[in-house]
């Protein structure tokens, strides 16, 4: 492993980290300022967790036999001196295999059976079902215990062709996969339907995730691979073989799975020293793997740079034996140098400026609102100083002056408060178009419009009635957010005018990402539907399964919707009523002190020690706000 790469993996964590205390520190000093914006506050710290288990996603995807898993060793496990993932000729992982720490619980291999695709739970859900894995304890300090282990990865099991055409496994008039056919009419699939290895590797602890995805037949059976899991990926290898180039079946997972689905997308040509010849002159040898490299960038469409050529074994034996020039003959280092310094960087650049853009808008506003009391302090510090000294009936003067101040913002509060309860019954109807009842009555109605025709037309049928009905309750959130938000500004702006608070800009509800997801979704339906490989009825499994993950997709979305809005009600109207209790009892306390100073004149000079006490502790907490604003900003 490239000591760049282990750098920039524990720069991009370090930096997360340092991102998640800031934000952590800011709803600590929101909360100690007697739980103002508990929302916001909340929030915070829901965003400095999630920061704190962000992974970083690299999924490998390719035929059977280009050499992922040996790749997956040689860019980020050589430095064990051997094999984590199983390698060999012909296929080796035969199911998708996902690796990552998670410092909670035991090293360990966790195994889905294959049996589980009978059901109609996605694999999100059942990877909160512990019941269903397998579970087989890995020993980090026994490398012969790991390798055993993790063998279980390439296991298969013979199942009656029957079933196996019925759980999308086997396809017997593929004539490419007759011939897997025994003489007992039984077929070899995959023994797992997915793995999930828990391993203490410091880049996986750093937060780096690796998808390993075996196959088109994997691929084309998991829709959820290809609906969800590599398009969240932050990077996509897409191996092929240098002897062989792009094939059809290269093609199809490409054009299917990679091409317009990952956010960040390169091939590699694995397996170059195939290439090299003795016979050859070095020159002779490069000539030839360029050839073969632009002809791969040709046939995917892709640019030139964004094709790499490696051998991954001569890569993995090079780092363990300690043989620079090999290493560097391999083309390893261009693949780690990739990693390190474009895709990590553009994961933690996007991180930080989804998170901090928020973030930042909210400390700004903390800041005006401290810089208001000051002011106000400051404001009355001076009235009390130039009453120092004044009969009673100047003071009073101030007393009554300050009243009729309060009785008008009282008034203003008022019609606020109406405006306050209108708003709360708009934001009930506003949740009713996006409630769970509403979820569930749309998902029946889309199952129920496939129930009779499990075909492709069927299928577009029903995800088209599923996507229209949610995108149609999305919209109709969206513009009664915006005809209340319209209502609030307008109100608030009153405070804002008469009564000096501070300007307060309420984020307009944005539901726009969900209902491109439902499009997209819809989209991917269209694609599937035009497929000729299913378009016969006797893919109905696969259209069932394909539903399935296309449903579980849409509901996530609803359901974000959903979150987003709920959020978006509590910030909209919470934190604008606590500033407006905040200034009312900021004139209470005025008055009562103007009252208590008429009643005793002494009090005036305690009163005046009182709010320099108060505007010296409200500028220490605007000196701490500068730091946790210096440290989100560095």
């Amino acid at each position: 492993m490239s000591i760049h790469l282990e750098q920039e993996v524990a720069d991009f964590s370090e930096r997360r980290m340092r991102l998640a205390a800031a934000i952590a520190d800011y709803a600590d000093w929101l909360d100690r300022r007697h739980g103002i914006d508990a929302e916001r506050t909340l929030r915070l710290t829901d965003t400095a967790s999630n920061l704190r288990q962000d992974k970083l996603v690299v999924a490998f995807v390719a035929e059977f036999s280009r050499g992922k898993s040996e790749l997956i060793n040689a860019l980020f496990f050589a430095d064990h001196g051997q094999r984590l993932l199983p390698s060999d000729a012909g296929r080796t992982t035969m199911c998708p295999t996902e690796l990552f720490s998670n410092p909670d619980d035991a090293p360990s291999l966790s195994l889905l059976p294959i049996e589980t695709r009978r059901r109609e739970d996605s694999l999100a859900r059942l990877k909160h079902m512990p019941i269903e894995w397998c579970r087989v304890a890995l020993d980090p300090s026994d490398p012969r215990q790991l390798r055993d282990s993790l063998k279980k990865l390439t296991e298969t099991q013979l199942m009656p062709a029957v079933d196996a055409i019925e759980l999308g496994l086997w396809n017997g008039e593929d004539e490419s996969e007759r011939h897997h056919l025994r003489a007992d009419g039984t077929v070899e699939v995959p023994a797992w339907r997915y793995a999930m290895i828990n391993y203490p590797h410091p880049l996986l602890q750093a937060g780096l995730t690796i998808l390993d995805t075996p196959g088109l037949n994997a691929l084309g059976t998991e829709p959820e691979l290809t609906l969800s899991v590599i398009p969240n990926a932050h990077a996509v290898m897409f191996l092929l073989a240098t002897d062989t180039g792009v094939t059809r079946s290269d093609l199809e997972i490409w054009q299917k799975h990679v091409h317009r689905h990952a956010n960040y997308h390169v091939a590699v040509l694995n397996k170059i020293d195939m290439l090299w010849d003795e016979l050859k002159s070095e020159a002779e040898v490069q000539a030839t793997i360029e050839r073969q490299a632009e002809e791969a960038a040709r046939v995917l469409k892709l640019p030139r740079s964004r094709v790499f050529t490696v051998s991954a074994q001569k890569a993995l034996a090079a780092t363990i034996r300690g043989d620079a020039a090999l290493r560097v003959r391999s083309g390893i280092e261009s693949l780690e140098y990739l990693l390190a310094h474009q895709v990590i960087p553009a994961r933690r650049d996007m991180l930080y400026h989804a998170v901090s853009h928020d973030v930042i808008a909210q400390l700004d506003e903390s800041r005006i609102d401290l810089s208001a009391q000051i002011k106000r302090r400051s404001d009355e510090l001076i009235q009390l100083n130039q009453l120092s000294g004044k009969n009673r009936e100047m003071i009073e003067q101030s007393r009554a002056a300050l009243q009729k101040e309060k009785d008008s913002y009282d008034a203003t509060a008022d019609q606020f408060r109406t405006t306050r309860r209108m708003m709360q019954a708009q934001g009930q109807h506003l949740l009713s178009s996006l409630s769970e009842e509403t979820l569930g009555e749309i998902c029946k109605a889309g199952r129920e419009a496939l129930e009779g025709s499990w075909t492709t037309r069927g299928l577009t049928s029903g995800i088209r009635q599923l996507s229209e009905q949610m995108s149609g309750r999305i919209q109709q959130a969206s513009q009664l957010a915006d005809n209340m938000l319209d209502v609030l500004d307008q109100a608030y702006t009153r405070f804002h005018r008469q009564h000096q608070l501070p300007k307060m800009q309420v984020p307009r509800l944005d539901l726009g990402a969900y209902r491109n997801r439902l499009n997209g979704l819809m989209r991917e339906t269209e694609a599937f539907c035009k497929d000729p490989a299913n378009l016969m009825l006797e893919k109905r499994f696969m259209i069932r399964r394909f539903y399935a993950g296309l449903a579980e997709e849409a509901r996530k979305a609803f359901n974000l919707a959903r979150t987003e809005a709920e959020r978006w009600l509590r910030i909209a109207l919470d934190p604008i009523m606590t500033r407006i209790r905040e200034h009312k009892q900021y004139l209470d306390m005025r008055l009562a002190s103007l009252q208590k100073i008429l009643e005793n004149m002494g009090t005036l000079h305690t009163r005046m020690a009182q709010i320099k006490q108060e505007i010296g502790t409200l500028r220490r907490e605007k000196t701490e706000l500068e730091r946790i604003a210096a440290q989100l900003t560095a």
